[in-house]
């Protein structure tokens, strides 16, 4: 067996088992939190409006936001343009500038901004998935096995919690009402709003997002293996 598949198998593997672990499944928690509301931060930030995550100490976890300030829209999108500018290389330089230019502006000022904000947990914690997953395959920092599985596990954990929780919402009826008032700090559950905001169904959104979960892991080894036969031409 190749050793990137292993890392894979093996993170595959010790996933789920800590997860069942009370201890390790509450430090995943935070882990997840963490990366979900700083998605939720990090749209706010990118459309001009002002956040702050907040994570309790009785696991729950949401964001703070304030009102859209257009000029702080501008100065990020100021902002984007020159790095991208300055530090990306043509053409991708070209292509990155011309979807700053076009999504930022029709984000900030449309009524997409919303769905975009609530969206964006869920879609950082896969992405971040994948990005884990790929750096298990090539090898992280140092190519250690210790290294290699650990990204393996945080990989596999945020693409299948992900997976569980919109698969159960698209199986089961006690899911989808334990969901309904299952929010942190009293608060709506991200997919429940976005339903609202969209004017579509819960059912939808969570089948959406697990056809997005489960073509991560796919994607990600296609990607890293077109990128091994390149490098071996």
């Amino acid at each position: 067996m190749p050793e990137e598949w292993f890392y894979l198998l093996i993170g595959l593997a010790l996933a789920p088992i800590f997860a069942a672990t009370p201890l390790l499944e509450l430090m995943g928690w935070y882990f997840r939190a963490l990366a979900h509301e700083m998605g939720h931060t990090a749209a706010a930030w990118l459309t001009g409006v002002p956040a702050v995550p907040a994570l309790g100490i009785t696991a729950e976890a949401a964001t703070m936001q304030g009102q859209q300030s257009l000029i702080l829209a501008f100065f990020v999108w100021a902002a984007i343009v020159a790095v991208t500018h300055f530090k990306a290389q043509a053409p991708q330089r070209y292509i990155y500038l011309a979807l700053a230019s076009t999504i930022l502006p029709v984000l900030c000022l449309s009524g997409l901004r919303e769905g975009w904000h609530l969206l964006s947990g869920h879609l950082v914690e896969l992405v971040l998935g994948g990005v884990f997953l790929g750096r298990a395959l090539s090898g992280g920092f140092s190519s250690g096995y210790v290294e290699r599985a650990l990204y393996s596990v945080l990989g596999w954990t945020l693409i299948g919690h992900n997976l569980a929780l919109t698969a159960s919402l698209l199986a089961s009826s006690d899911a989808r009402e334990s969901y309904a008032y299952s929010g942190s700090f009293g608060l709506e559950n991200d997919y429940l709003l976005l339903a609202h905001w969209s004017g579509t169904s819960l059912e939808g959104w969570a089948l959406l997002m697990t056809v997005a979960a489960t073509a991560v892991a796919p994607i990600v080894i296609g990607l890293w293996i077109l990128h091994h036969r390149e490098a071996a031409q």
